[in-house]
């Protein structure tokens, strides 16, 4: 007997003991990940702030340069953050990998122990009532036998309550993996996106560089110029538009409620409305008419998601032919339900022409190109049938239609 119970000590409690001490290990060092992750929020936060600062300083090539380095330094640590989330997955999954192993080893424990019991029990009743009279020498071993029946009876209630417990954290178990694995591959698709935006806005810091060959009164001049372009572009969609919105057939979009599109970002803020804005009256930003769209506040990096199930229909650049004069990147998506909207100012575009994509589908990374007063997402909403892409006479592919109110639908 004693034999048995060392050989079963060897084979179940041993490993269930190693396991637990890795797990505490494990545990540990998840802990310590998930610390050092605060601490990289905190200084994201910190840089947030200085580059929140930097958008009201008067524009000069100097802090231009620092508004840009101190998006790189921000971006950099958030690359640190999402490998940090990424190992902090990786650690939960080799705990869980563990745990469901030592789920299975208790589980069969029950399974053998169940086996024993059932195996007695059925031995015993290959004995007649009367032959375990006859067999007992006294009466008080035949009682001492129901008894043992008895408790037999009860153990294995325990063993099967025990052994659905076990089945039970082991389902949850394998879901919680299950759920991490989502979370990893969404990390790594973030870590890989997140190197294209910084990729992207090193770009934007040479180009300044090269264009004003770190002098003041290059940047000047250079932000003279895309001023008067930025005018002529204005002109240009304006003019267009304002026959488009003519053609807007009203009874057969959408009614107008939230819900039928939804926000593009996460952390809604909306920095500018629709329409005649105080900044479109008290500035000539739109040639004192009305801004076709809502801007929303969007760092740099921030993930820009699919309002509605769609069809991207066109996807644009305007910065190779009018740097800070227009839209910058843009995505443009096709609707079903006759809507199409309009996504600008981004650093990174990760759809492709003709794709077809889901609400809430991550399509691209907010930025500070086109002609900004700082990051955010532009957001316009059009009848999808007035829409339509062509080349301006200064700024390359634009988008064009009869824009609508986009607080109507969200």
């Amino acid at each position: 007997m004693k034999r048995n119970l060392i050989v079963a000590l060897l084979l179940f409690g041993l490993p269930l003991f190693l396991n637990a001490a890795k797990v505490d290990d494990l545990k540990s060092e998840i802990k310590k990940r998930a610390d050092e992750i605060k601490f990289i929020e905190a200084e994201i936060a910190s840089y947030q702030k200085q580059i929140d600062a930097s958008e009201s300083e008067s524009r000069t090539l100097k802090n231009e340069i620092t508004k840009l380095e101190s998006v790189l330094k921000k971006l950099n640590l958030e690359i640190k953050l999402t490998e940090g989330k990424i190992h902090g997955a990786e650690l939960n999954l080799e705990k869980l990998d563990i745990e469901i192993s030592d789920k299975n080893i208790s589980i069969e424990q029950r399974r053998e122990s169940l086996g024993e019991i059932i195996k007695s029990i059925n031995q015993s009743d290959d004995v007649s009532f009367l032959e375990m009279i006859l067999k007992s020498e006294k009466v008080s071993d035949f009682f001492f036998d129901v008894k043992s029946r008895e408790e037999l009876g009860r153990s294995i209630n325990e063993n099967l309550s025990a052994l659905k417990l076990l089945k039970d954290e082991l389902e949850n178990k394998k879901a919680e993996e299950s759920s991490i694995i989502i979370s990893l591959a969404e990390f790594k698709n973030e870590l890989s996106d997140k190197k294209m935006v910084q990729e992207s806005n090193k770009g934007v810091k040479n180009v300044l560089l090269k264009e004003t060959k770190n002098k003041e009164a290059l940047y000047q001049k250079l932000l003279s110029e895309r001023e008067t372009k930025r005018k002529q572009i204005l002109e240009e969609i304006m003019k267009i538009e304002d026959e488009l919105k003519k053609m807007i057939d009203v009874p057969t979009l959408p009614d107008s409620r939230p819900g039928i599109l939804s926000w593009p970002v996460l952390n809604v803020k909306v920095t500018q409305g629709y329409g005649k804005t105080d900044f479109a009256r008290n500035t000539d930003v739109y040639g004192q008419r009305s801004h076709n769209g809502i801007d929303l506040r969007a760092a740099v990096g921030t993930p820009i998601m699919a309002a509605e199930d769609g069809v991207v229909r066109g996807i644009g650049n305007a910065d190779l032919y009018c740097p800070g004069g227009s839209y910058g990147k843009w995505v443009l998506v096709e609707h079903p339900n006759k809507l199409s909207t309009l996504y600008a100012h981004l650093s990174y575009i990760k759809v492709t022409n003709g794709q077809n994509i889901k609400r809430g589908e991550v399509i691209a990374y907010s930025g500070d190109t086109g002609y900004t007063t700082g990051p955010h997402l532009h957001f316009t909403v059009y009848d999808a049938r007035t829409v339509y892409i062509k080349a301006s006479r200064v700024c390359g592919l634009l988008p064009y239609g009869g824009y609508l109110n986009p607080l109507l639908y969200l």
